[in-house]
């Protein structure tokens, strides 16, 4: 909920101790550009740092950005500039772990048919098979947002994520915990692929507390890719401790990676099994992923690889190289058109956000290729025009923020979820901030959506793909982008809110949507989107598990 704002916009929670530090200042009073970083010591504040602030016009208003990364040592401080008093934070090895902590307990409590989650064991009947009616054993997983979804899509995403941050979690308690959600997790994926390979389907219909329907008909293909690199991800994380366990993950990841590959797999768009219920993810969030698309390429790239990880079997990654290559080909060139993805042969804008697909999963799945085949055909220079193409879009304004939807000339991509009653919106109906950024080969214009909105998940993913671009590559530059964005999600952004429930200041009021009752209740560690007031009568965040493990997966990035 709303307490105040802060003229001095900062991570609200802090820096570890190498990190880039950098603070908005949104109103200069005293009109002095000078700023003084304390150290709090013994009940004293004493000043330990000096600098000079940059003026920075942004859309009309002048703003002033303070840097004080030379500042490393542990400790609580806080800043004073422009005549204001900034909140007090930490500068610690381990500044986030509280709010890694938290995020992995939004996990547990959004368990589906467990005790553990908010409504305890709920949802035990799942589910029923609608082309034959029998009952297959589908509870468990997760309700993915402010409602009880378990969306193939969006939890999968959510769940990678928080499993690729347990592959780098060397903390005490992750041990305890992150092990304990990541078998929670994998345990119900492993029910999803069926002995033919394909996923289960979902609509999570019907409402409410009874066993959900469940389709033979494959599940959306970004949903099964991830949920193969799911279980490929479990294998790793359990064949020492529990490789029984294990072995049933990686059987069903090779059973669904050979049906992703296979005859059997449509060559279609995706297109629901039944018309949605209101309120549930439209087809258009999973069709940018079809059999020979570029979102799919890169899929298969990321799902390769983490097969190859896990079994250290060539044949997983016989094909990367010419895959590689293709999906690179796919990338058109320019300043920034590199970051849209064309579907082969189509002519079409895939969207970078707003959708199921995880894009850029596909840039992250280049670095997944670099890290095992190293650099092939010039795919480090290739990372580095993505990544420099994020950094530059970064420095358009004074956030460092980076959140793009693509759109053809006539800004008629859907975008985001349909209204009650509603057809979804085109971009083209939604606002007219927009900016002309550059055009693809063929000449035709190409929009870039910069609105003001807090953003959603696709901030951590970007910053995903610049942090591990900055390992690979060496560029700092490229950390310091990716430790902005996850600045601007702990509070340093234009609402100087956090995104985070539980952590920060400013937090929205979570959406209700009347689905069914009780409503889920306020969880700690949840993380929401979008929203772009923090009027609690009129602010709509609804909280996002794609956004909460990527999160988690950012900061493990930055981190280690």
């Amino acid at each position: 909920m709303a307490s105040f704002q802060n003229a001095i916009r900062l991570n609200h929670r802090g820096f570890t101790n190498s990190a880039k530090k950098r603070f908005v200042l949104v109103d200069n009073k005293s009109g002095d550009i000078s700023f003084t970083v304390f150290a709090i010591r013994n009940v004293e504040n004493i000043p330990v740092f000096n600098g000079e602030l940059e003026t920075v016009e942004y859309k009309g208003k002048t703003y002033f950005v303070g840097d004080f990364s030379d500042v490393v040592e542990d400790g609580d401080y806080f800043i004073k500039a422009g005549g204001y008093t900034s909140r007090q934070f930490v500068i610690y090895a381990k500044a986030y772990d509280n709010a890694l902590r938290m995020m992995l307990q939004y996990f547990t409590w959004q368990r589906c048919g467990h005790d553990l989650g908010w409504n305890g064991k709920c949802h035990a009947d799942d589910g029923y098979i609608k082309e034959t009616g029998e009952h297959v054993d589908l509870s468990g997983g997760y309700h993915q947002s402010c409602d009880l979804r378990k969306s193939p899509g969006g939890v999968s995403i959510g769940v990678l994520s928080m499993l690729r941050f347990a592959l780098k979690d060397n903390s005490a308690w992750g041990k305890h915990l992150t092990i304990d959600e990541a078998a929670w997790a994998c345990d119900y994926f492993v029910k999803t692929i069926q002995d033919s390979g394909a996923m289960y389907n979902t609509l999570s219909s019907p409402f409410g507390w009874e066993g959900r329907v469940f389709y033979k008909s494959p599940a959306p293909s970004s949903a099964q890719w991830n949920t193969t690199s799911i279980l490929a991800t479990g294998y790793i994380l359990f064949k020492d401790s529990d490789p029984e366990r294990a072995e049933k993950y990686l059987a069903a990841a090779k059973r669904s990676w050979n049906f992703m590959n296979s005859d059997e797999r449509t060559n279609g768009v995706y297109k629901h099994p039944e018309p949605f219920p209101r309120g549930m993810d439209p087809d258009f969030f999973y069709e940018q992923c079809y059999k020979g698309s570029s979102a799919d390429l890169g899929y298969r790239i990321q799902v390769a690889c983490d097969i190859y990880r896990a079994t250290g079997d060539d044949e997983y990654i016989s094909n990367l190289r010419d895959d590689v290559k293709s999906f690179v080909n796919a990338i058109p060139n320019g300043r920034l058109a590199q970051m849209i993805m064309r579907n082969d042969g189509s002519g079409r804008t895939v969207l970078a956000s707003g959708t199921y697909a995880w894009l850029p999963g596909g840039f992250i799945a280049l670095c997944d290729a670099y890290e095992i085949l190293g650099d092939i055909d010039g795919l480090g220079e290739k990372l580095r025009e993505i990544a420099d193409a994020l950094c530059d879009q970064a420095n358009l304004n004074v956030w460092g923020k980076i959140t793009p939807v693509f759109a053809d000339s006539d800004l008629d991509t859907p975008y985001g979820h349909p209204a009650p009653g509603q057809k979804s919106k085109t971009l083209r109906e939604t606002d007219n901030d927009f900016i002309f950024y550059d055009t693809f080969p063929s000449g035709e214009a190409c929009y870039i959506r910069n609105s003001e909105k807090i953003a959603s998940s696709v901030v951590s993913s970007f910053g995903i793909f610049l942090a591990r671009a900055a390992k690979i590559l060496g560029e700092k530059k490229y950390l310091d982008t990716a430790q902005s964005l996850l600045d601007i999600i702990m509070g340093a952004n234009a609402l100087d809110s956090s995104h985070i429930y539980g952590i920060g200041y400013n937090q929205a009021q979570r959406h209700a949507y009347g689905q069914f009752f009780p409503s889920t209740p306020f969880i700690p560690g949840a993380i929401g989107t979008p929203y772009d007031t923090i009027d609690v009568y009129e602010s709509h965040s609804e909280y996002d598990m794609p956004y909460v493990g990527m999160t988690m997966y950012l900061i493990s990035e930055i981190t280690n």
